[in-house]
């Protein structure tokens, strides 16, 4: 059975697949979805074939640099079945120690001019 997938795309993207890495989607439309130029907002239906429970959806989108982004279904969409393009990505620890440090010193800074230093 399929699964039903909405893409919606964030920001501005021209040269844009949704593809599962071998053929485009067509959209419940019947817009292939192959080299198109989307607006931000933009959003597109699609069907997406699940093998023993699993599908895939690949975004390749050029905003001024070519960008892939993959997903897998059901995994990466909300409760809805909606997908947001660019991905939203995962932070990782090292960003959050570099925050964390960050904060820290920033906190030193401000309690020092407090103090009159």
């Amino acid at each position: 059975m399929p699964y039903r997938v909405k893409v919606h795309f964030e920001k501005k993207y021209t040269a844009v697949t949704v593809s599962d890495g071998f053929n485009p989607y067509v959209d419940i439309h019947g817009i292939t979805l192959k080299n198109l130029n989307v607006g931000a907002g933009a959003m597109y239906e699609i069907s997406v074939g699940l093998f023993n429970g699993a599908g895939t959806v690949i975004v390749d989108a050029t905003d001024g640099a070519a960008n892939q982004f993959p997903y897998a279904i059901p995994v990466d969409c909300d409760n809805d079945g909606n997908i947001k393009v660019p991905k939203v990505a995962a932070v990782s620890q090292s960003d959050l120690d570099n925050l964390d440090a960050q904060v820290k010193n920033l906190a030193k800074h401000i309690a020092a001019n407090k103090s009159g230093k």
